[in-house]
């Protein structure tokens, strides 16, 4: 049984795709570039702390190769990016934020991203109903276009998952001024390019994110973890 197949079975009430199924062509696409094994390696290198999840934005022995430099160029159109990595053991949806840019994401771990169309935000509110989860397998690099929703990936093992972050420079900076009582969009925006909803029970709502996520708190379960 495959892997995807072991994680559908533990998690049966969430929708589970891996990223070469037709269903990811309305979040991103996967992408085809040389300089992937460099890449890997570079990535193997990030630690994955023992609890939690931990991003660094920025990583300069990332961005000092080949392929983020391509990836600049074929994706991002030319605009300068900033290539770091999250890495963690988080299995929990807590958030969902978005970007007016794309986000690139590679992992020699494999990983579920948990994804929603930004046209599901009603009035400031996500149901978790909406959000679908899709399996990346190792060493497989993909685009997650701009105002698609998603958050730190989820771990498919016990060692946890690396992941790769390439966006455009500057995301995630922290703001001046940050109003969860505004209106409107700007309500959401939590960090430079970055407007984050949250669910209630999440760490994101106790240091003041704006709350905008009703249903489960989404949790991955880890292959052999079915419910009789």
């Amino acid at each position: 049984m495959t892997l995807l197949n072991q994680l559908k079975l533990a998690n049966p009430n969430l929708p589970l795709f891996d990223v070469f199924d037709p269903a990811f062509s309305a979040y991103g696409r996967v992408l085809d570039l040389p300089g992937t094994r460099v890449l890997a390696e570079a990535l193997a290198e990030t630690r994955i702390p023992d609890q939690g999840n931990r991003y660094v934005a920025s990583q300069p022995e990332l961005e000092a190769l080949p392929i983020v430099s391509e990836l600049e160029r074929t994706v991002f159109g030319g605009m300068a990016v900033q290539a770091g990595f999250c890495n963690g053991r988080g299995n929990r949806l807590n958030a969902e934020e978005y970007h007016k840019c794309s986000e690139v994401n590679f992992s020699t771990t494999g990983l579920v991203l948990l994804l929603a169309k930004q046209e599901t935000i009603r009035e400031r509110s996500l149901d978790s109903a909406s959000v679908v989860g899709f399996y990346l397998p190792p060493l497989v690099l993909v685009e997650i276009y701009p105002m698609v929703l998603h958050f730190a990936p989820c771990r498919i093992s016990e060692d946890g998952f690396n992941c790769l972050v390439v966006l455009t420079q500057g995301t995630n900076e922290p703001l001046e001024r940050v109003d969860p009582c505004a209106p409107g969009e700007e309500s959401l925006l939590w960090m430079r390019n970055k407007w984050l909803l949250c669910h209630p029970d999440s760490p994101q709502a106790a240091n003041g994110a704006f709350i905008g996520i009703r249903g489960d708190n989404i949790s991955l379960a880890l292959p052999g973890a079915a419910k009789a």
